[in-house]
């Protein structure tokens, strides 16, 4: 790595901000009362509080190395195949979600649901996409 303390220090950096965009939707949300702003005011501060998990548990991968490198490989190698097995298991079920999302589109005349109905099929497929390149290139690294 170039610098791993740089890239410690940037990534608490934004692990700060990510909390602190999280409290202010928080506070957002008391505030509106119309239900498509609290769901997109909700979608908001899942994805805060998934891009901290995500960053705290790339901070905490770069931050220890206290288990040898063969515990390591071995734990890790475990690791990796359950979480293909369940990857491949969600891929399947994201496959439903999207021809389900499409079909409710199909079955509503009012444009503010499409609009958040669409907003939740381009979410899925992105994320439909993004399992299926995990699952085909993360696990071709060696254990």
């Amino acid at each position: 790595m170039r610098s791993k303390k740089k890239l410690i220090e940037l990534i608490k950096k934004q692990i700060d901000i990510e909390r602190q965009v999280g409290k202010s939707v928080d506070k957002q949300l008391e505030m509106v009362h119309d239900i498509a702003a609290k769901l997109l005011l909700t979608e908001m501060k899942f994805d805060a509080r998934k891009h901290e998990t995500i960053l705290q548990g790339i901070l905490d991968v770069i931050s220890h190395n206290d288990v040898s490198l063969w515990d390591h490989r071995i734990q890790s190698y475990v690791d990796r195949q359950m979480v293909k097995k369940e990857l491949e298991k969600h891929v399947k079920i994201e496959q439903e979600t999207l021809n389900l999302a499409k079909e409710q589109i199909n079955h509503t005349d009012d444009d503010g649901i499409k609009l958040l109905l669409q907003h939740i099929l381009e979410d899925e497929d992105r994320h439909h996409n993004l399992l299926k390149t995990i699952i085909n290139n993360s696990y071709k690294i060696n254990p």
